[in-house]
């Protein structure tokens, strides 16, 4: 059964207990308070009737009770009375009765007391009757007054309203019923948006959003539903992303290796041959063993990579401007003999960092700079110092990068120009050691070029910066 039938049956069921039961307890209400007002007019008119009795009675002095049916008589006589039935035994016998209700009486002799009446109810022939039962004596001759008083029109009223409020109910049944729905219906078509968005989802559509915007509980949970799904696709997004690096990651990986290995083979097979004169088969070992060579280049670099994805760095106060200097020094000698200028800027100050994981960014970015370089030029390595810790930056002269390759530079094995990257010996995975690296100092990597301008590569390492020696405890 849907929410919303469960919605409209639960407020008709309490409608028609709430109605029901209190159009019921009004109707009874009404009818106790005829029936006392009937009650006390009855009994008010048989009181007058035997107080006249009694009165007449000490009047006339009676001897008989034959006198007091005479005056009953007489009084029936006039008319105008009130009751419907009348009788007056004496003991088992029946000295007057008028009235066919009269043979519907009940005993009530046991109830009477003294000058106290006894009162009951009957039925007769279809109506309802009230009965009052008193004592009357005549010269020590106990005689017992019974009157009857039609009371059926109260229970004629009764039934009306029973009736009218029986015809009432089943309408405002119906319209309740109806109303009922329909309020359900409008108060759960958020939820009925929220499963369709949730089917939505399910069914691999994860850009659907359930859009509701009230300010109840429903708005809130499907708010926070829109949010979850937004932070779902965002992952899923971000686990397509991953699975598509790491294919690429595996096919540019089968195709490093492939090259050199077939290399390998090749010239191993023509080695094992014996074909070859002794200045071919140098040829041969020198492409084998810088084959080899290459292959130990990516194996040492994915080492590096596996080990800064998977070690935490120890972060010690270091200088990051002097491990610059310290590094720089001994590459300026080879840099210009190729008409390269090496400028080393360094401001001093002390952060937090992996000293080791520091050089091999520096040699990365210092080697990739020298690779962009097609002929002489100059290239810039600076260290500024920050409040979290300090920014490396690397800037050379080259022939520059496209900007629609900038975001995919630290894609393991992406190359601008695969054949010139092989050519001086390069795989592909400097930049992505490098943004690793950074990364691994709570930093970023920021890379700005224009082709035929140069390239610049800022890192920014938040490792922190240390106390002072002489400060409190930071």
């Amino acid at each position: 059964m849907k929410f919303r039938l469960k919605i409209a049956l639960a407020l008709v069921c309490l409608l028609s207990l709430l109605f029901g039961g209190g159009s019921s307890a009004l109707i009874s209400l009404s009818f106790q308070s005829a029936l006392a007002r009937e009650q006390a007019a009855a009994k008010a008119s048989y009181d007058q009737l035997l107080h006249t009795l009694q009165l007449v009675e000490r009047v006339e002095v009676w001897s008989r009770p034959q006198d007091a049916v005479q005056v009953v008589q007489q009084l029936s006589a006039q008319g105008g009375q009130a009751w419907a039935a009348l009788s007056l035994t004496a003991g088992e016998d029946v000295l007057l009765s008028q009235g066919a209700p009269a043979q519907g009486f009940v005993d009530l002799r046991d109830l009477v007391d003294g000058g106290h009446c006894a009162q009951g109810a009957f039925a007769w022939e279809g109506r309802h009757y009230l009965q009052l039962t008193g004592q009357l004596d005549i010269q020590g001759t106990p005689l017992l007054l019974h009157v009857a008083y039609d009371i059926s029109p109260i229970y004629t009223t009764r039934q009306q309203q029973q009736e009218t409020f029986g015809r009432i109910f089943l309408i405002l049944l119906a319209v309740c019923a109806l109303l009922s729905y329909t309020a359900a219906r409008l108060l759960t078509r958020p939820l009925e948006k929220l499963s369709q968005t949730a089917q939505a989802l399910a069914a691999g559509d994860l850009s659907r959003r359930s859009g509701i915007a009230g300010q109840d509980e429903i708005g809130a949970l499907a708010r926070e539903f829109d949010a979850m799904a937004a932070r779902q696709q965002a992952h899923i997004a971000a686990l397509q992303a991953t699975m598509e690096g790491q294919d690429r990651f595996i096919g540019s990986f089968t195709h490093e290796l492939k090259t050199p290995m077939t290399s390998i083979l090749g010239y191993a097979d023509l080695l094992r041959r014996g074909t070859l004169s002794p200045a071919e088969q140098a040829q041969a070992a020198d492409y084998i063993f810088s084959e080899a060579k290459r292959l130990e280049r990516l194996s040492l670099k994915l080492l590096d990579l596996y080990l800064a994805e998977h070690q935490a760095p120890e972060l010690l106060p270091a200088s990051p401007a002097a491990l610059l200097e310290d590094l720089a020094a001994p590459l300026v000698p080879g840099l210009a003999q190729e008409g390269i200028t090496l400028v080393v800027q360094g401001e001093a100050g002390l952060c937090l960092l992996e000293p080791d994981l520091f050089r091999s960014l520096v040699l990365n970015l210092l080697d990739n700079a020298r690779k962009a370089l097609e002929g002489p030029g100059t290239i810039t390595a600076s260290v500024a110092m920050t409040g979290q810790g300090c920014t490396l930056t690397v800037r050379d002269t080259g022939r520059g990068i496209p900007p629609e390759v900038l975001d995919h530079l630290t894609e393991a094995f992406f190359r601008v120009d695969k054949s010139r990257s092989r050519a001086q010996g390069g795989a592909g995975l400097g930049l992505t050691l490098c943004d690793k690296i950074a990364a691994l100092h709570q930093g970023q990597l920021r890379l700005e070029s224009r082709p035929g301008q140069g390239t610049a590569v800022t890192v920014t390492l938040k490792g922190g910066r240390p106390c002072p020696t002489d400060a409190p405890p930071c």
